[in-house]
């Protein structure tokens, strides 16, 4: 390299040096971190006392957010919602969790449910070290943190439960593979006598009615909260739930009307016995458009 050629490229250096980063690496202070895990793009940004974790690029979809000064405030109508199951089985002493974005559910737990036994399952190890990092998430005694699928975790386990939840979606991307006939039928199998499923999904898409028509397949019993501030839902499925819709208030009331600061006794209007859809395929594993139909509105 001669001497000119050497200067131009000094210059031409310090002019890149010296010009302003671009917006989108510029820095923002409500952003704690952001990077991409084997499954994620994960973002962690916090507006005031609260703090979310983000999945995909979507910034204004927050799927899990927590109250620093109040962390068993529910944020989120669906996670109120997602603790209505004890209103079916009200007497669970073992619940496995699947899916733990910031750990907001297994806080819930450790303050106000010491005495359930939580199983966690979560598939990104990057998720429970940030969850750790950011959101004061710990295993206490009395709770376990599998990382692993949440098929395959039920697949080895030869653990009955007494509830099982599905928390592993979000508003962009579902698991297709814990959607079908086929991985409610292992749920199921995992439950014990009289136990339930409950799966957080958003009410106006197309996946809603394959999801309600393919726990009907499987479940004698399948019910529906519907959001009334929210586009969520919540299915609670079993074979052999405690009460019927007709008799949850009772059954709010007879727990106190309360699980800490989830108010039971305000979702109890939420439920209904989920209506048959119509001109819905059930997805199974050989058909299973499921994130097709996450994008489809009704």
């Amino acid at each position: 390299m001669n001497v000119r050629t050497a200067v131009f490229f000094i210059i031409l250096a310090a002019s890149f040096g010296s010009l302003p980063l671009p917006p989108a690496a510029a820095a923002d202070p409500q952003t704690l971190y952001e990077g991409d895990s084997i499954y994620h793009h994960i973002t962690i940004r916090q507006d005031g006392d609260e703090r979310c974790m983000i999945f995909g690029r979507q910034r204004d979809l927050r799927q899990t957010c927590m109250d620093l000064r109040r962390p068993d405030q529910s944020i989120f109508e669906y996670t109120s919602l997602m603790f209505a199951g004890f209103l079916f089985k009200p007497d669970a002493k073992q619940v496995c969790l699947i899916g733990l974005g910031g750990g907001y559910i297994p806080t819930v737990f450790r303050m106000h449910l010491p005495q359930v036994k939580l199983q966690t399952v979560e598939v990104d190890p990057l998720v429970e070290k940030l969850a750790k990092q950011h959101f004061s998430f710990t295993v206490p005694v009395g709770q376990r943190l599998a990382i692993d699928d949440g098929r395959q975790f039920l697949k080895k386990s030869k653990e009955r439960y007494d509830q099982i939840w599905l928390d592993a979606f979000n508003s962009d991307y579902i698991p297709a593979h814990m959607t079908t006939k086929e991985f409610l039928q292992l749920a199921k199998s995992r439950l014990t006598e009289g136990g339930i499923v409950v799966q957080n999904l958003f009410c106006g898409n197309a996946l809603y009615d394959a999801q309600i028509a393919t726990f009907r397949t499987v479940f004698a019993k399948v019910f529906v909260f519907t959001g009334s501030r929210s586009g969520s839902c919540i299915i609670v499925a079993s074979d052999k739930p405690a009460v019927e819709p007709a008799e949850l208030r009772k059954q709010a009331e007879r727990l106190g009307g309360k699980i800490g600061r989830i108010d039971l006794l305000a979702q109890v209007e939420k439920c209904t016995a989920a209506p048959p859809p119509k001109n819905t395929q059930v997805l199974t594993d050989d058909f299973n458009p499921a994130n097709l139909l996450l994008m489809q509105k009704k």
